[in-house]
């Protein structure tokens, strides 16, 4: 009885509040996290984000079209989480097909990973190549929570295990300092990003799985490939590390503005 009441509490303020230009699908998100009574019914949350005024379109990269059209406002990428989360189905594709595929990824040889470290202490890592995320590493739910996700799309990319398996990356390695960088993110309702990369030369605006960035690159060693990001969408800090392991993995850190660290490690795919 006290969840139903909370849910009609729920429910009435989201229809006042929408006639005021507010975004229900957001409010039903931060409601169930206060209350700790999580919406039970997806079909009631999205005809009432429908009834809410919608935000601009999202900005267009210069990127290649992907199969789902990227969702014009965060209100509709929750909703297409949403459906993401309880489609058994395509949770069975990433335990299934995908860990198959990492699995076939993380076989290759040592002797082969190795030739795409640069011969020499002081040469520049080598990057090039296709990569798909086999492990990760650090608290991903602290990480999203210091970035300023909502909890619809923290359990939605807990539900698909932060993109293992999944998460690939692309490298087109031009020069020591020139790369163009392909990205499947873990979120399936978003575009392949694209980045063209000139180190220390040019301000950089792409898209992760946690919004929009603006960014600035440079060498922090000879080794780390680092990116000084902001999030357009809330401003807060973001640090993200590239660089190559002694055992031929591509790693992808990033750091929050409280510090928290989360790390996407890659394998070379044959």
């Amino acid at each position: 009885k006290l969840r139903l009441k909370a849910h009609r509490k729920s429910l009435v303020a989201a229809f006042s509040l929408s006639t005021m230009g507010h975004n229900v699908a957001s409010f039903f998100s931060e409601c169930a996290c206060i209350s700790r009574v999580k919406p039970s019914e997806p079909e009631v949350l999205r005809s009432s984000a429908k009834q809410s005024p919608r935000s601009a379109p999202v900005l267009q990269d210069d990127l290649v079209p992907g199969p789902i059209d990227a969702p014009e406002d965060e209100a509709d990428r929750e909703l297409n989480l949403q459906a993401v989360v309880e489609d058994s189905e395509s949770c069975e594709v990433v335990d299934g097909a995908l860990r198959r595929e990492c699995a076939e990824a993380v076989s290759f040889s040592a002797a082969n990973s190795t030739e795409l470290i640069s011969a020499g202490s002081s040469a520049k890592p080598c990057f090039a190549g296709r990569w798909l995320v086999h492990r990760t590493e650090g608290d991903f739910n602290a990480f999203l929570i210091d970035m300023g996700q909502s909890w619809v799309i923290r359990t939605a990319a807990r539900t698909l295990n932060y993109g293992l398996g999944r998460v690939q990356v692309r490298c087109e390695q031009i020069s020591h300092n020139e790369f163009k960088f392909a990205k499947i993110l873990t979120d399936p309702t978003m575009r392949e990003s694209h980045i063209h990369v000139r180190v220390g030369e040019v301000e950089l605006h792409f898209k992760d799985d946690i919004g929009r960035l603006t960014a600035t690159s440079r060498w922090e060693s000879d080794k780390v490939l680092r990116f000084d990001a902001t999030a357009d969408a809330t401003s807060l800090p973001l640090t993200l590390l590239m660089y190559l392991t002694s055992e031929g993995e591509f790693v992808e850190e990033m750091i929050s503005g409280r510090g928290t660290s989360v790390k996407y490690i890659f394998a070379v795919q044959n």
